[in-house]
């Protein structure tokens, strides 16, 4: 006979509303309205399937009533659907805690090789956004002239760049690499978790990759402010934190030099508003918006009403981007969504005895030995 688990109503309807799939869970598991209302309770398994359907740890759902769940880290998602998000989604909750918890087994891995800390780290927490956009450009080589390529390239190159400075970069759309649970961009865009010897940020890939060029350039003044935490990325809102309106004035600049911004639009300055900033995006790699609010502070050309004009750029966007491919080769992305720098440091830690291998596959998100084989040798047939 099945064993029937007692389960709160409330809890249940919680975990349903969380799960922004309620739709889909009700016509495929018919049982669970019969929870809601009293009529029946689940059997083990039912539970344990609809604790994976909703993204809620099984522990959660034996709770008399639903758990109140806060952030680990700050919170800087202010002005955003502050009503559908009044507190974090168990896929946020998922991707930052595996995150600190890869942050913890590289930080105790570079202490027992004795790796210097990032220097980067904190260096600019009193400096005005120009002084640390021009160091990030240094340090990440990423100065104008030395662009090149198409946008995914811009995001490869920078994503390695600061993994060479000795950070961890993940970019990934999805929850343990499970593409029945997406990363909502309305929740998140990124975060960042600051550490002397681990920093590492983090890219919801879910946004068109224009977008995460932005997001990866505001999580990167996060590690110089020596600050982080969990934003929305925007460049056409204005925070109400302080730091993420310097964080958002040190990403455009980082990508869109006013000094250079003043050279390049001296070739377009008789064009009209959408070819100005098509032909600057080329120049700078990076999206039009960016390129739009650089002009309109620098005061290159003037603007009888800028918001509306700024989204008149969006509503043009909406209907040039095509929506984002989360899939491809498995192994071939998997260096975006663990961090390349991550996975050699595991791979090289397991095969010296150091890191037991059912450790390294749980930091991974891998379920299984020959996943973690065949990655292995994906990795080094790649250098």
């Amino acid at each position: 006979m099945a064993v029937r688990v007692p389960v709160a109503p409330e809890v249940v309807e919680w975990a349903m509303d969380r799960s922004h799939d309620a739709a889909g869970i009700s016509e495929s598991m018919p049982k669970v309205r019969e929870w809601i209302d009293g009529v029946s309770r689940p059997t083990l398994n039912q539970l344990s399937n609809f604790a994976a359907r909703t993204g809620t740890p099984f522990g959660y759902l034996l709770l008399p009533e639903p758990p109140r769940l806060e952030l680990p880290i700050d919170d800087f998602r202010d002005g955003f659907d502050a009503d559908a998000y009044r507190e974090p989604s168990s896929d946020l909750l998922a991707v930052i805690n595996q995150s600190i918890r890869r942050q913890d087994w590289y930080r105790d891995y570079a202490s027992d090789l004795d790796l210097p800390e990032v220097e980067v780290v904190g260096r600019a927490a009193d400096w005005e956004p120009t002084r640390t956009a021009a160091d990030m450009r240094k340090e990440l080589g990423y100065e104008v002239a030395q662009r090149s390529g198409t946008r995914r390239d811009q995001r490869r190159y920078l994503l390695q760049a600061f993994e060479d400075l000795g950070g961890l970069a993940v970019a990934t759309s999805m929850v343990e690499n499970n593409n029945h649970h997406l990363l909502d961009i309305d929740e998140f865009r990124g975060f960042s978790l600051i550490d002397e010897t681990a920093p590492l940020i983090f890219v919801n890939t879910g946004q068109t990759l224009n977008g995460q060029l932005f997001t990866l350039a505001h999580e990167f003044a996060h590690v110089w402010r020596g600050i982080g935490g969990v934003g929305v990325e925007d460049p056409g809102r204005t925070p109400q934190s302080t730091i993420e309106r310097w964080c958002n004035r040190v990403a455009s600049e980082f990508l869109v030099p006013e000094a250079d911004l003043h050279r390049h639009f001296h070739d377009v300055h008789d064009e009209e508003l959408v070819a100005q900033l098509e032909a600057l995006s080329r120049i700078f790699k990076c999206g039009t918006l960016v390129v739009l609010q650089a002009i309109e502070r620098a005061e290159l050309r003037r603007f009888d009403d800028f918001p509306a004009a700024y989204e008149a750029e969006v509503a043009r966007l909406k209907g040039l981007s095509p929506r984002q491919n989360s899939g491809g080769d498995f192994y071939a992305n998997q260096p975006y969504r663990i961090g390349e720098r991550l996975s050699h440091a595991l791979i090289d830690d397991v095969f010296g005895g150091r890191t037991a291998v059912a450790e390294a596959i749980k930091l991974m998100s891998f379920k299984s030995l020959s996943t973690f084989d065949k990655y292995a040798r994906h990795l080094d047939r790649e250098g």
